[in-house]
């Protein structure tokens, strides 16, 4: 899968357990600061207000990461929809995959009720990774 989009994430020594592995819920904060690292690219996040939620994640383990390596998170938008966008992650370690991520985000209102994902978004994005 094609990517436009990566961002290195630092991996600290509190990531990683007594046998020298990354802890699997450390992948969750490698997609949510890439996350963050690829709106802020397409200078959606100037003001830092966070406009959706994140409603799903599946993440598919490959190799395991190891303290020292240099981690990488690659990340795109594969579907675009009235209140949410899909987005595609691959965490590579040392330029191998250590794990194929996927994510829904729902826009929501000040109230946290779902919306339409706001013009600049749903632009930045189909522009960026050539989204319809």
């Amino acid at each position: 899968m094609f990517y436009r989009f990566s961002a290195e994430v630092p991996l600290r020594w509190v990531d990683v357990d007594s046998v020298g592995v990354v802890n699997n819920a450390v992948y969750m904060s490698f997609l949510e600061q890439a996350r963050y690292l690829y709106f802020q690219h397409l200078g959606l996040m100037e003001d830092h207000i966070i406009p959706f939620l994140l409603a799903e994640t599946r993440i598919q383990f490959q190799k395991p990461g190891r303290l020292g390596m240099k981690i990488e998170v690659a990340a795109r938008t594969s579907k675009i929809g009235d209140t949410s966008m899909h987005m595609d992650y691959e965490v590579r370690g040392n330029d191998e995959v250590l794990a194929k991520a996927s994510a829904v985000l729902v826009f929501v209102d000040e109230r946290q009720k779902p919306r339409s994902i706001p013009a600049e978004y749903r632009e930045a994005v189909a522009g960026f990774d050539e989204q319809s």
